[in-house]
């Protein structure tokens, strides 16, 4: 029940917009490029002040980091119990623009085109900040760090 209230609690945040500073202009990224970009990596996100992004995307799952994976107070998920799943979509050739989704169960569906409009270049499997833009589930707009290690 608290994971669901939590989930809740970020999508009310997310979808204030609290997060700003990105550009979701320009040519967003395909799905083999998403794909590229944030398979075993963290995405890492200031929502407000109390609200973190800190979620490892792995085989399909996304792994929230929390404190650590022996804290014993407030552990990071695992495998066997995610926070949610994800998805790269996208189809009709190399240029065509893909879609991460994410599912958080009952805190929400949300999808987002990705634009290599901070740090992150060209190939885009570089870790850097780049522009999640929503585009389904009610999704913000956020400036999000890829990285290879927990944020």
């Amino acid at each position: 029940m608290g994971r669901i209230v939590i989930a809740g609690a970020l999508a009310v945040v997310l979808s204030a917009g609290s997060a700003s500073a990105q550009t979701c202009t320009g040519t967003p990224m395909t799905s083999a490029a998403i794909t590229s970009l944030i398979a075993g990596r963290y995405a890492c996100a200031n929502i407000s002040p109390t609200q973190h992004w800190n979620e490892l995307h792995q085989a399909g799952k996304v792994l929230d980091y929390k404190k650590g994976p022996t804290d014993p107070i407030d552990p990071s998920d695992t495998a066997t119990h995610p926070t949610g799943t994800f998805a790269v979509t996208g189809s009709g050739g190399p240029q065509t623009t893909g879609t991460v989704t994410y599912n958080y169960g009952a805190g929400g569906t949300y999808g987002y085109n990705i634009y290599a409009n901070g740090t992150g270049t060209n190939p885009f499997s570089a870790t850097g900040t780049y522009s999640f833009c929503g585009v389904t589930g009610g999704a913000p707009q956020l400036l999000v760090t890829v990285s290879s290690s927990h944020c």
